[in-house]
């Protein structure tokens, strides 16, 4: 068994893990920035902006959120019907 399968920088693009992998990925960057304390320049959601580099940092924070909350679960999910199908369909990944 190689272990370049299980490297995440070269796994397919439509794999499982393709698909885990990237998933995770998302979280972990999300959790990197939100202990960072970007949450703090959200601020331009509601209107206020202030104009620096935070409001940029606040744009980035948002991206995370929003691919951490909608994308990253359904990659996570499709990993375990991709494994349960191939499993029955006997196809290996």
């Amino acid at each position: 068994m190689s272990n370049s399968k299980f490297n995440p920088f070269k796994a397919k693009l439509f794999s499982g893990w393709g698909f885990l992998s990237r998933g995770l990925l998302i979280i972990a960057v999300f959790v990197l920035l939100h202990l960072l304390g970007l949450r703090e320049y959200t601020s331009f959601i509601s209107g206020t902006t202030s104009g620096s580099f935070g409001d940029l940092l606040g744009v980035t924070y948002f991206i995370l959120y929003s691919l951490t909350i909608f994308v990253a679960p359904v990659l996570i999910i499709a990993t375990a019907f991709m494994k349960i199908f191939s499993r029955y369909a006997g196809v290996e990944d």
